[in-house]
Protein backbone atom coordinates (compact mmCIF):
# COMPACT_ATOMS: atom_id res chain seq x y z
CA UNK A 1 0.00 0.00 0.00
CA UNK A 2 2.82 2.62 0.87
CA UNK A 3 4.47 2.08 -2.40
CA UNK A 4 1.45 2.19 -4.31
CA UNK A 5 0.65 5.63 -2.41
CA UNK A 6 4.88 7.00 -3.17
CA UNK A 7 3.51 5.80 -7.46
CA UNK A 8 0.37 8.16 -6.78
CA UNK A 9 2.28 11.11 -5.11
CA UNK A 10 4.66 10.90 -7.81
CA UNK A 11 2.64 10.85 -10.42
CA UNK A 12 0.91 13.98 -8.92
CA UNK A 13 4.08 15.68 -8.51
CA UNK A 14 4.46 15.18 -12.37
CA UNK A 15 1.50 16.01 -13.40
CA UNK A 16 1.76 19.62 -11.16
CA UNK A 17 5.08 20.14 -12.51
CA UNK A 18 3.96 19.81 -16.32
CA UNK A 19 1.12 21.80 -15.97
CA UNK A 20 3.45 24.89 -14.11
CA UNK A 21 6.28 23.99 -16.89
CA UNK A 22 3.68 24.08 -19.54
CA UNK A 23 1.24 26.99 -18.19
CA UNK A 24 2.23 30.09 -20.30
CA UNK A 25 1.98 27.58 -23.36
CA UNK A 26 -1.16 29.30 -24.46
CA UNK A 27 -0.53 32.56 -24.59
CA UNK A 28 -0.29 33.13 -28.72
CA UNK A 29 -2.89 30.92 -29.25
CA UNK A 30 -5.31 33.03 -27.20
CA UNK A 31 -4.15 36.16 -28.46
CA UNK A 32 -4.06 34.82 -32.25
CA UNK A 33 0.14 34.67 -33.13
CA UNK A 34 1.31 32.16 -35.16
CA UNK A 35 4.69 30.38 -33.02
CA UNK A 36 6.20 26.66 -32.45
CA UNK A 37 4.80 24.25 -30.36
CA UNK A 38 7.06 24.46 -26.98
CA UNK A 39 8.52 22.21 -25.14
CA UNK A 40 7.85 21.98 -21.49
CA UNK A 41 10.00 23.92 -19.74
CA UNK A 42 12.97 24.88 -22.10
CA UNK A 43 9.92 26.51 -24.97
CA UNK A 44 11.63 26.72 -28.37
CA UNK A 45 15.17 26.24 -26.29
CA UNK A 46 15.53 22.34 -26.50
CA UNK A 47 18.37 22.28 -29.15
CA UNK A 48 20.85 24.63 -26.98
CA UNK A 49 19.78 23.13 -23.78
CA UNK A 50 20.12 19.32 -24.86
CA UNK A 51 23.74 20.67 -26.63
CA UNK A 52 22.66 20.35 -30.13
CA UNK A 53 23.25 23.41 -31.35
CA UNK A 54 24.66 27.48 -30.45
CA UNK A 55 21.78 29.89 -29.82
CA UNK A 56 23.12 31.78 -33.01
CA UNK A 57 21.56 29.16 -35.09
CA UNK A 58 18.68 28.39 -33.26
CA UNK A 59 17.71 31.97 -33.23
CA UNK A 60 19.15 31.98 -37.26
CA UNK A 61 16.51 28.75 -38.10
CA UNK A 62 13.72 29.93 -36.09
CA UNK A 63 13.99 32.93 -37.61
CA UNK A 64 14.60 32.17 -41.40
CA UNK A 65 11.26 29.33 -40.46
CA UNK A 66 8.96 32.80 -39.72
CA UNK A 67 10.36 35.39 -41.63
CA UNK A 68 7.48 35.96 -43.76
CA UNK A 69 5.55 36.91 -40.41
CA UNK A 70 6.28 40.26 -39.22
CA UNK A 71 5.68 39.48 -35.58
CA UNK A 72 5.73 35.83 -34.01
CA UNK A 73 5.48 34.11 -30.55
CA UNK A 74 8.65 32.28 -29.30
CA UNK A 75 8.93 30.84 -25.78
CA UNK A 76 12.48 31.44 -24.15
CA UNK A 77 11.82 28.59 -21.73
CA UNK A 78 8.79 29.24 -19.79
CA UNK A 79 8.62 32.95 -20.95
CA UNK A 80 6.49 33.87 -23.86
CA UNK A 81 8.25 36.33 -26.29
CA UNK A 82 7.21 38.58 -29.32
CA UNK A 83 9.66 38.35 -31.61
CA UNK A 84 9.73 41.47 -33.96
CA UNK A 85 11.19 39.75 -38.02
CA UNK A 86 10.50 43.13 -39.48
CA UNK A 87 12.95 46.66 -39.94
CA UNK A 88 10.21 48.87 -39.28
CA UNK A 89 8.93 47.42 -36.55
CA UNK A 90 12.44 46.75 -34.54
CA UNK A 91 12.84 50.70 -35.22
CA UNK A 92 9.47 51.51 -33.95
CA UNK A 93 9.69 49.60 -30.59
CA UNK A 94 13.44 50.10 -29.86
CA UNK A 95 13.97 53.79 -31.06
CA UNK A 96 10.42 55.68 -31.96
CA UNK A 97 8.78 54.25 -29.05
CA UNK A 98 11.47 53.24 -26.61
CA UNK A 99 9.63 54.86 -23.38
CA UNK A 100 7.29 52.11 -24.06
CA UNK A 101 10.44 49.58 -24.01
CA UNK A 102 12.93 51.10 -22.12
CA UNK A 103 14.38 47.88 -20.30
CA UNK A 104 15.92 44.50 -20.61
CA UNK A 105 14.47 41.41 -19.25
CA UNK A 106 16.76 40.31 -16.30
CA UNK A 107 19.04 37.77 -17.85
CA UNK A 108 20.37 36.87 -14.52
CA UNK A 109 17.45 36.86 -11.72
CA UNK A 110 19.72 36.66 -8.11
CA UNK A 111 20.57 39.10 -5.45
CA UNK A 112 24.42 38.33 -5.34
CA UNK A 113 26.30 41.49 -5.09
CA UNK A 114 27.30 43.97 -7.85
CA UNK A 115 24.13 42.19 -10.25
CA UNK A 116 21.53 43.87 -10.00
CA UNK A 117 23.66 47.47 -9.91
CA UNK A 118 25.39 46.51 -13.52
CA UNK A 119 24.00 48.66 -16.03
CA UNK A 120 22.41 45.92 -18.47
CA UNK A 121 20.55 45.19 -15.34
CA UNK A 122 19.09 48.88 -14.29
CA UNK A 123 15.82 49.83 -15.63
CA UNK A 124 14.03 53.12 -16.15
CA UNK A 125 15.27 56.52 -14.97
CA UNK A 126 18.45 54.78 -12.81
CA UNK A 127 19.19 53.06 -16.09
CA UNK A 128 19.40 55.77 -17.65
CA UNK A 129 21.04 58.14 -14.89
CA UNK A 130 23.94 55.80 -14.89
CA UNK A 131 23.74 55.45 -18.99
CA UNK A 132 24.37 58.81 -18.78
CA UNK A 133 27.64 58.94 -16.45
CA UNK A 134 29.16 56.32 -18.42
CA UNK A 135 29.01 58.16 -22.04
CA UNK A 136 31.65 60.17 -21.42
CA UNK A 137 33.93 56.88 -20.51
CA UNK A 138 33.94 55.35 -23.96
CA UNK A 139 34.03 58.64 -26.32
CA UNK A 140 36.55 58.25 -29.17
CA UNK A 141 38.58 60.84 -27.50
CA UNK A 142 38.84 58.43 -24.40
CA UNK A 143 39.58 55.26 -26.71
CA UNK A 144 42.37 57.05 -28.07
CA UNK A 145 44.18 57.85 -24.86
CA UNK A 146 43.49 54.29 -23.59
CA UNK A 147 44.92 52.94 -26.71
CA UNK A 148 48.35 54.30 -25.79
CA UNK A 149 48.08 51.31 -22.75
CA UNK A 150 47.43 48.56 -24.97
CA UNK A 151 50.48 48.49 -27.32
CA UNK A 152 52.69 46.32 -24.90
CA UNK A 153 49.58 43.58 -24.33
CA UNK A 154 49.80 42.65 -28.44
CA UNK A 155 53.69 42.97 -28.09
CA UNK A 156 53.42 40.03 -25.61
CA UNK A 157 50.82 38.27 -27.36
CA UNK A 158 53.14 38.28 -30.53
CA UNK A 159 56.18 37.24 -28.31
CA UNK A 160 54.14 34.33 -26.89
CA UNK A 161 53.54 33.26 -30.74
CA UNK A 162 56.93 33.24 -31.97
CA UNK A 163 57.97 31.65 -29.30
CA UNK A 164 55.12 29.05 -30.00
CA UNK A 165 56.55 28.41 -33.72
CA UNK A 166 60.42 28.22 -32.43
CA UNK A 167 60.08 24.53 -32.27
CA UNK A 168 58.54 24.49 -35.82
CA UNK A 169 60.66 24.34 -38.87
CA UNK A 170 61.39 27.16 -40.95
CA UNK A 171 58.07 28.13 -43.18
CA UNK A 172 55.75 25.75 -42.08
CA UNK A 173 54.29 26.91 -38.80
CA UNK A 174 52.72 25.91 -36.36
CA UNK A 175 49.21 25.29 -34.08
CA UNK A 176 47.64 27.08 -31.86
CA UNK A 177 44.28 27.15 -30.46
CA UNK A 178 43.16 31.01 -30.59
CA UNK A 179 40.84 31.13 -27.95
CA UNK A 180 42.99 30.55 -25.51
CA UNK A 181 45.34 32.59 -26.84
CA UNK A 182 43.10 35.41 -26.88
CA UNK A 183 41.11 35.42 -24.02
CA UNK A 184 44.38 35.78 -22.11
CA UNK A 185 45.23 38.97 -24.91
CA UNK A 186 41.82 40.08 -23.90
CA UNK A 187 42.09 39.53 -20.25
CA UNK A 188 45.69 41.66 -20.11
CA UNK A 189 43.94 44.22 -22.25
CA UNK A 190 41.13 44.85 -19.53
CA UNK A 191 43.49 44.92 -16.43
CA UNK A 192 46.00 47.54 -17.88
CA UNK A 193 42.90 49.64 -19.62
CA UNK A 194 40.33 49.31 -17.29
CA UNK A 195 42.14 48.35 -13.70
CA UNK A 196 45.97 49.52 -14.10
CA UNK A 197 47.40 46.26 -13.48
CA UNK A 198 49.83 45.13 -14.83
CA UNK A 199 49.26 41.43 -16.14
CA UNK A 200 51.04 39.03 -18.21
CA UNK A 201 48.85 35.48 -18.77
CA UNK A 202 51.16 34.40 -21.20
CA UNK A 203 54.09 34.35 -18.65
CA UNK A 204 51.95 34.07 -15.67
CA UNK A 205 48.56 30.96 -16.88
CA UNK A 206 47.29 31.22 -13.67
CA UNK A 207 46.92 34.74 -12.52
CA UNK A 208 44.31 35.91 -10.29
CA UNK A 209 43.20 38.29 -12.99
CA UNK A 210 42.44 35.23 -15.59
CA UNK A 211 41.10 32.96 -13.02
CA UNK A 212 38.23 35.98 -12.37
CA UNK A 213 38.02 35.75 -15.88
CA UNK A 214 37.22 32.12 -15.88
CA UNK A 215 35.00 32.15 -13.66
CA UNK A 216 32.71 35.00 -14.83
CA UNK A 217 32.35 33.44 -18.34
CA UNK A 218 28.98 31.62 -17.78
CA UNK A 219 28.37 30.20 -21.02
CA UNK A 220 29.27 26.41 -20.82
CA UNK A 221 29.88 23.51 -18.20
CA UNK A 222 28.36 24.33 -14.97
CA UNK A 223 27.83 28.06 -14.94
CA UNK A 224 25.57 27.73 -17.99
CA UNK A 225 23.15 25.32 -16.68
CA UNK A 226 23.30 27.30 -13.05
CA UNK A 227 22.65 30.39 -15.37
CA UNK A 228 19.70 28.58 -17.13
CA UNK A 229 18.05 27.40 -13.45
CA UNK A 230 18.35 31.23 -12.64
CA UNK A 231 16.10 32.53 -15.27
CA UNK A 232 13.38 29.43 -15.37
CA UNK A 233 13.36 28.57 -11.45
CA UNK A 234 14.85 31.34 -9.24
CA UNK A 235 13.27 30.04 -6.50
CA UNK A 236 14.75 26.85 -6.78
CA UNK A 237 17.94 28.52 -7.62
CA UNK A 238 17.77 30.22 -4.56
CA UNK A 239 16.47 27.15 -2.25
CA UNK A 240 19.72 25.22 -3.17
CA UNK A 241 21.83 28.46 -2.46
CA UNK A 242 23.21 28.05 -5.60
CA UNK A 243 25.19 31.34 -7.18
CA UNK A 244 26.21 32.77 -10.89
CA UNK A 245 29.28 34.06 -10.13
CA UNK A 246 31.90 32.42 -7.40
CA UNK A 247 31.57 34.75 -3.95
CA UNK A 248 35.63 34.96 -3.19
CA UNK A 249 36.35 35.62 -6.52
CA UNK A 250 33.71 38.71 -6.82
CA UNK A 251 34.68 39.96 -3.23
CA UNK A 252 38.38 40.00 -4.65
CA UNK A 253 37.03 41.91 -7.62
CA UNK A 254 35.64 44.54 -5.55
CA UNK A 255 38.46 44.92 -3.27
CA UNK A 256 40.60 45.43 -5.69
CA UNK A 257 38.67 48.25 -7.69
CA UNK A 258 37.78 50.17 -4.50
CA UNK A 259 41.06 49.75 -3.50
CA UNK A 260 42.62 51.27 -6.09
CA UNK A 261 40.11 53.88 -6.28
CA UNK A 262 41.15 54.89 -2.86
CA UNK A 263 44.75 54.53 -3.61
CA UNK A 264 44.28 57.02 -6.79
CA UNK A 265 41.91 59.90 -4.77
CA UNK A 266 44.55 59.59 -1.27
CA UNK A 267 47.51 60.14 -4.07
CA UNK A 268 46.37 61.87 -6.56
CA UNK A 269 47.61 59.56 -9.32
CA UNK A 270 45.88 59.72 -12.92
CA UNK A 271 45.98 57.41 -15.18
CA UNK A 272 44.04 57.32 -18.06
CA UNK A 273 42.02 53.78 -17.79
CA UNK A 274 38.19 52.98 -17.06
CA UNK A 275 38.95 53.58 -13.48
CA UNK A 276 40.35 57.13 -13.55
CA UNK A 277 37.08 57.59 -16.21
CA UNK A 278 34.77 56.23 -13.62
CA UNK A 279 36.19 58.65 -11.15
CA UNK A 280 35.79 61.16 -13.09
CA UNK A 281 32.61 60.90 -13.93
CA UNK A 282 31.48 59.75 -10.66
CA UNK A 283 32.42 63.77 -9.55
CA UNK A 284 30.73 65.17 -12.35
CA UNK A 285 27.40 63.25 -11.81
CA UNK A 286 24.37 64.53 -10.28
CA UNK A 287 24.01 61.37 -8.53
CA UNK A 288 25.89 60.04 -5.99
CA UNK A 289 27.01 56.58 -7.35
CA UNK A 290 28.35 53.98 -4.78
CA UNK A 291 30.90 51.82 -4.63
CA UNK A 292 28.97 49.12 -5.31
CA UNK A 293 27.50 50.91 -8.46
CA UNK A 294 30.88 52.04 -9.60
CA UNK A 295 32.43 48.60 -9.32
CA UNK A 296 29.47 46.83 -11.08
CA UNK A 297 30.34 48.50 -14.06
CA UNK A 298 33.52 47.26 -14.23
CA UNK A 299 31.91 44.21 -13.34
CA UNK A 300 29.82 44.27 -16.42
CA UNK A 301 33.01 45.58 -18.57
CA UNK A 302 35.04 42.90 -17.50
CA UNK A 303 32.90 39.69 -17.79
CA UNK A 304 31.39 41.44 -21.59
CA UNK A 305 34.89 42.19 -22.86
CA UNK A 306 36.83 39.02 -21.77
CA UNK A 307 34.53 36.44 -23.65
CA UNK A 308 33.45 38.55 -26.68
CA UNK A 309 36.23 40.57 -27.65
CA UNK A 310 38.17 37.32 -27.88
CA UNK A 311 35.04 35.52 -29.50
CA UNK A 312 35.31 38.55 -32.17
CA UNK A 313 39.11 38.40 -33.22
CA UNK A 314 38.91 34.20 -33.40
CA UNK A 315 35.64 34.60 -36.09
CA UNK A 316 37.39 37.10 -37.80
CA UNK A 317 40.51 34.63 -38.25
CA UNK A 318 38.43 31.88 -39.15
CA UNK A 319 37.14 33.80 -42.09
CA UNK A 320 40.35 35.12 -42.89
CA UNK A 321 42.02 32.02 -43.33
CA UNK A 322 39.42 30.50 -45.74
CA UNK A 323 39.29 33.21 -48.21
CA UNK A 324 43.14 34.03 -48.81
CA UNK A 325 42.06 36.99 -50.95
CA UNK A 326 40.60 39.09 -48.37
CA UNK A 327 43.47 37.58 -45.54
CA UNK A 328 45.88 38.96 -48.38
CA UNK A 329 44.33 42.43 -49.20
CA UNK A 330 44.31 42.94 -45.23
CA UNK A 331 47.91 42.18 -44.82
CA UNK A 332 48.44 44.65 -47.71
CA UNK A 333 46.46 47.82 -45.68
CA UNK A 334 48.30 46.61 -42.61
CA UNK A 335 52.13 46.56 -44.15
CA UNK A 336 51.01 50.31 -45.91
CA UNK A 337 49.60 51.44 -42.06
CA UNK A 338 52.98 50.37 -40.04
CA UNK A 339 55.06 52.28 -42.93
CA UNK A 340 52.60 55.73 -42.40
CA UNK A 341 53.87 55.19 -38.79
CA UNK A 342 57.55 55.54 -39.56
CA UNK A 343 58.77 52.89 -37.12
CA UNK A 344 56.31 54.48 -34.11
CA UNK A 345 53.72 52.26 -32.64
CA UNK A 346 50.10 51.41 -33.29
CA UNK A 347 47.62 54.51 -32.44
CA UNK A 348 44.03 54.81 -32.50
CA UNK A 349 44.15 57.31 -35.13
CA UNK A 350 46.07 54.58 -37.75
CA UNK A 351 43.56 52.36 -36.93
CA UNK A 352 41.04 54.53 -37.68
CA UNK A 353 42.33 54.98 -40.89
CA UNK A 354 42.11 51.16 -42.01
CA UNK A 355 39.30 51.04 -44.30
CA UNK A 356 39.52 47.60 -45.43
CA UNK A 357 40.28 46.47 -41.26
CA UNK A 358 36.69 48.01 -40.53
CA UNK A 359 35.10 46.19 -43.58
CA UNK A 360 36.65 43.29 -42.86
CA UNK A 361 35.21 43.45 -38.65
CA UNK A 362 31.68 44.59 -39.77
CA UNK A 363 31.44 41.43 -42.14
CA UNK A 364 32.63 39.23 -39.53
CA UNK A 365 29.77 40.83 -37.12
CA UNK A 366 26.94 40.81 -40.06
CA UNK A 367 28.32 37.04 -40.57
CA UNK A 368 28.95 35.62 -36.61
CA UNK A 369 27.47 38.02 -34.49
CA UNK A 370 28.32 38.04 -30.56
CA UNK A 371 24.63 38.87 -29.81
CA UNK A 372 22.13 36.32 -31.29
CA UNK A 373 19.28 38.70 -30.36
CA UNK A 374 18.14 40.84 -28.06
CA UNK A 375 15.40 41.75 -25.95
CA UNK A 376 12.74 44.83 -24.91
CA UNK A 377 10.38 44.32 -21.73
CA UNK A 378 6.81 46.30 -22.17
CA UNK A 379 6.75 48.97 -19.38
CA UNK A 380 3.22 50.61 -20.06
CA UNK A 381 0.50 48.79 -22.62
CA UNK A 382 0.85 49.43 -26.17
CA UNK A 383 -0.96 48.98 -29.22
CA UNK A 384 1.49 48.30 -31.93
CA UNK A 385 0.43 49.40 -35.34
CA UNK A 386 1.56 48.25 -39.06
CA UNK A 387 2.29 51.28 -41.91
CA UNK A 388 -0.60 51.07 -43.03
CA UNK A 389 -2.55 51.28 -39.51
CA UNK A 390 -4.05 47.84 -39.01
CA UNK A 391 -3.52 46.80 -35.67
CA UNK A 392 -0.67 44.21 -35.18
CA UNK A 393 -0.60 43.22 -31.64
CA UNK A 394 -1.73 44.74 -27.72
CA UNK A 395 1.26 44.75 -25.29
CA UNK A 396 0.42 44.36 -21.95
CA UNK A 397 3.27 45.95 -19.12
CA UNK A 398 5.65 42.91 -18.48
CA UNK A 399 5.49 41.47 -22.29
CA UNK A 400 8.59 40.44 -23.42
CA UNK A 401 10.15 41.60 -26.62
CA UNK A 402 12.80 39.32 -29.04
CA UNK A 403 14.80 41.04 -31.75
CA UNK A 404 16.42 38.03 -33.83
CA UNK A 405 19.88 39.58 -34.51
CA UNK A 406 21.14 36.40 -35.83
CA UNK A 407 17.89 35.80 -38.26
CA UNK A 408 18.50 39.23 -39.61
CA UNK A 409 22.15 39.20 -40.53
CA UNK A 410 21.49 35.39 -42.58
CA UNK A 411 18.59 37.14 -43.89
CA UNK A 412 19.08 36.93 -47.82
CA UNK A 413 16.62 39.62 -48.83
CA UNK A 414 18.92 41.94 -46.75
CA UNK A 415 22.34 40.48 -46.90
CA UNK A 416 22.57 38.72 -50.82
CA UNK A 417 24.81 35.19 -50.38
CA UNK A 418 24.52 35.63 -46.54
CA UNK A 419 26.72 32.47 -46.22
CA UNK A 420 29.77 33.77 -48.01
CA UNK A 421 32.34 36.76 -46.05
CA UNK A 422 31.75 39.97 -48.52
CA UNK A 423 33.83 42.66 -46.44
CA UNK A 424 32.91 44.69 -49.54
CA UNK A 425 28.88 44.64 -48.10
CA UNK A 426 30.42 47.83 -46.05
CA UNK A 427 32.36 49.80 -48.74
CA UNK A 428 31.63 53.34 -49.16
CA UNK A 429 29.97 52.76 -51.96
CA UNK A 430 27.36 49.89 -50.65
CA UNK A 431 26.55 50.61 -46.93
CA UNK A 432 24.46 53.24 -47.41
CA UNK A 433 22.59 50.57 -49.19
CA UNK A 434 21.99 48.45 -46.42
CA UNK A 435 18.42 48.72 -45.08
CA UNK A 436 18.31 50.17 -41.52
CA UNK A 437 17.77 47.89 -38.79
CA UNK A 438 18.86 45.09 -40.37
CA UNK A 439 22.60 45.15 -39.02
CA UNK A 440 22.38 45.17 -35.63
CA UNK A 441 25.69 43.66 -33.81
CA UNK A 442 26.00 45.67 -30.94
CA UNK A 443 22.14 46.08 -30.15
CA UNK A 444 19.57 49.06 -31.09
CA UNK A 445 18.36 52.33 -29.79
CA UNK A 446 19.63 54.12 -26.82
CA UNK A 447 20.06 50.17 -24.96
CA UNK A 448 22.98 49.52 -27.60
CA UNK A 449 26.38 48.30 -26.64
CA UNK A 450 28.07 50.93 -24.74
CA UNK A 451 31.65 49.32 -24.96
CA UNK A 452 31.60 48.95 -29.15
CA UNK A 453 34.36 51.52 -29.72
CA UNK A 454 36.49 49.37 -27.01
CA UNK A 455 36.02 45.99 -28.10
CA UNK A 456 36.14 47.18 -32.26
CA UNK A 457 39.39 48.93 -31.28
CA UNK A 458 40.78 45.81 -29.22
CA UNK A 459 39.52 43.25 -32.36
CA UNK A 460 41.39 45.43 -34.71
CA UNK A 461 44.38 46.32 -33.06
CA UNK A 462 44.65 42.13 -32.48
CA UNK A 463 44.07 41.08 -36.06
CA UNK A 464 46.77 44.14 -37.35
CA UNK A 465 49.66 42.50 -35.51
CA UNK A 466 48.57 38.55 -36.29
CA UNK A 467 48.28 39.49 -40.21
CA UNK A 468 51.59 41.39 -40.22
CA UNK A 469 53.31 38.73 -38.33
CA UNK A 470 51.73 35.20 -39.76
CA UNK A 471 49.43 33.93 -42.22
CA UNK A 472 46.64 32.23 -41.17
CA UNK A 473 45.80 29.06 -42.14
CA UNK A 474 43.81 25.73 -41.93
CA UNK A 475 44.70 23.62 -39.00
CA UNK A 476 43.74 20.26 -39.42
CA UNK A 477 41.60 20.63 -35.82
CA UNK A 478 40.09 23.71 -37.36
CA UNK A 479 36.05 23.46 -37.28
CA UNK A 480 34.72 22.61 -40.72
CA UNK A 481 31.79 24.19 -40.28
CA UNK A 482 31.62 26.64 -37.28
CA UNK A 483 27.20 26.84 -37.06
CA UNK A 484 26.82 23.39 -37.46
CA UNK A 485 29.50 22.30 -35.15
CA UNK A 486 29.10 25.26 -32.18
CA UNK A 487 27.00 24.58 -29.23
CA UNK A 488 25.99 26.54 -26.19
CA UNK A 489 25.17 30.17 -25.91
CA UNK A 490 28.38 30.98 -28.34
CA UNK A 491 29.83 30.14 -31.19
CA UNK A 492 32.67 28.53 -29.79
CA UNK A 493 33.55 25.08 -31.72
CA UNK A 494 33.64 21.75 -28.81
CA UNK A 495 37.56 21.42 -29.64
CA UNK A 496 38.09 25.40 -29.97
CA UNK A 497 39.70 27.26 -32.31
CA UNK A 498 42.57 26.04 -33.92
CA UNK A 499 44.22 27.67 -36.61
CA UNK A 500 47.87 27.39 -38.39
CA UNK A 501 50.14 30.69 -38.43
CA UNK A 502 53.03 30.73 -40.66
CA UNK A 503 55.41 33.12 -39.42
CA UNK A 504 55.87 35.94 -42.32
CA UNK A 505 59.45 36.60 -43.89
Amino acid sequence: MAVLEILLALVALAIIFYKWATATFDEFEKKGLPYEKPYPLVGNNLSVVLGKSSFQKLISDFYARTRQHKIVGLYNFRTPMVQLNDPDLIKKICVKDFDYFPNHQAFLKTDERLVNDMLTIMKDQRWKNMRNTLTPVFTSAKMRSMFGLMNDSFAECMQHLAELGTSSKPGEGFDVELKEVSNRLSNDLIATTAFGLKVSSYKDPNNEFFKIGRSVAFFRGKQLYKFMLSTTMPWLFKLLGFQIFDGEKTEFFIRLVVDAMKQREANNIVRPDMIQLLLEARKEANNKWTDDEIVAQCFIFFFAAFENNAMLICTTAYELLQNADVQEKLYEEAQETKESLEGGTLTYDAVQKMKYMDMVISESLRKWTLAAATDRVCSKDYTLYDEDGSKLYEFKTGDRVNIPIAGLHWDDQYFPDPLKFIPERFSDEQKDSLVPYTYLPFGVGPRNCIGNRYALMQAKAMLYNLVLNFKIERSPKTVKDLMKESVGFQLTPPNGFWVHLVPRK
